[in-house]
């Protein structure tokens, strides 16, 4: 009796431990607030964009197109998050941001930054090459609460029209996460404009230290939810699979799918939020 009762607790504290381990990552490009969307413009969607969190239990989202406005509106829903970033055109509140939302009564910043996708990282609202706008990166070394564990995450958003711009901007991407992650196990998300097989894309996954791996190629179990992570408001449109969360192999990727969301035929953004479920 002793022995079976050894067992049970032996297998209590292994699922306790497994669940204590596992983070769920978002990468979310919200679509900027754009009267011009219409019935999908961003009031008709800031609830359903907060749900997202809520109903997936996110631990870390990278979102793309976030400006400061609808980041106070998902702060305001979302009171078990805190988040960091800076807008791209002057470093403080002005223009897209791609910010970085975590669980804050599970993770701390231990330091940040942003820099810019160009010649010329630190030099705020720089831009180089065909790049049609400004592009940055957001960065952060986080310390899990309970354990000391640390974490490297970083969120980006490439250019749409420029392909140069693209993959120069993949290999400031791999320098800087080479100078920043210094062994820590590492969290890369992003609306890259581009797909699996381009050449920016490669570059990043060809980057030696961090080691990165797709997340949707790891999972244990299949893929869900199509082939197009981008929708442009029409789910039956063919379109290309452009967003990511990489990660290096200190997480084992268990889950990874497209979250399909719409209510009363509102979309929940143009593009599908990219959700994994993994092991730390």
């Amino acid at each position: 009796m002793k022995k079976i009762r050894l067992i049970a607790l032996l297998m209590v504290i292994s699922l306790s431990a497994s669940a204590a381990d596992t983070l769920r990552v978002l990468s979310f490009n919200i679509r900027y607030n754009n009267a011009g969307d219409g019935v999908n413009a961003w009031p008709h969607r800031k609830d359903l964009a907060a749900s997202v969190f809520k109903e997936n239990d996110v631990d870390f989202a990278g979102l793309q197109e976030a400006l400061v406005g609808q980041i106070n509106d998902l702060q305001e829903r979302l009171p078990d998050y805190a988040w960091i970033g800076v807008g791209r055109d002057d470093g403080k509140e002005k223009g897209e941001f791609s910010p970085i939302f975590y669980r804050k009564d599970r993770f701390e910043v231990v330091n940040s930054g942003t820099f810019w996708l160009s010649k010329t990282p630190e030099v705020v609202a720089s831009k180089d090459w065909d790049a049609a706008i400004t592009r940055v990166a957001t960065w952060a070394k986080f310390k899990e609460i309970k354990t000391g564990k640390e974490i490297m995450f970083v969120n980006t958003h490439f250019d749409h029209v420029g392909e140069i711009s693209r993959q120069e901007s993949a290999k400031v991407i791999a320098t800087k996460m080479t100078e920043l992650a210094n062994g820590l196990p590492t969290l890369l998300t992003g609306d890259f404009n581009t797909p699996l097989n381009s050449p920016g894309i490669q570059t990043i996954l060809a980057l030696k230290s961090p080691k990165l791996y797709n997340t949707q190629t790891q999972s244990k179990t299949p893929h869900f939810g199509g082939e197009a992570s981008f929708t442009g408001f029409k789910e039956s449109a063919p379109r290309p699979y452009i967003d990511f969360v990489f990660a290096t192999k200190h997480f084992k990727v268990q889950k990874h799918g497209f979250l399909i969301l719409k209510k009363d035929d509102v979309y929940v953004s143009d593009h599908w939020p990219v959700w994994t479920k993994m092991v730390w």
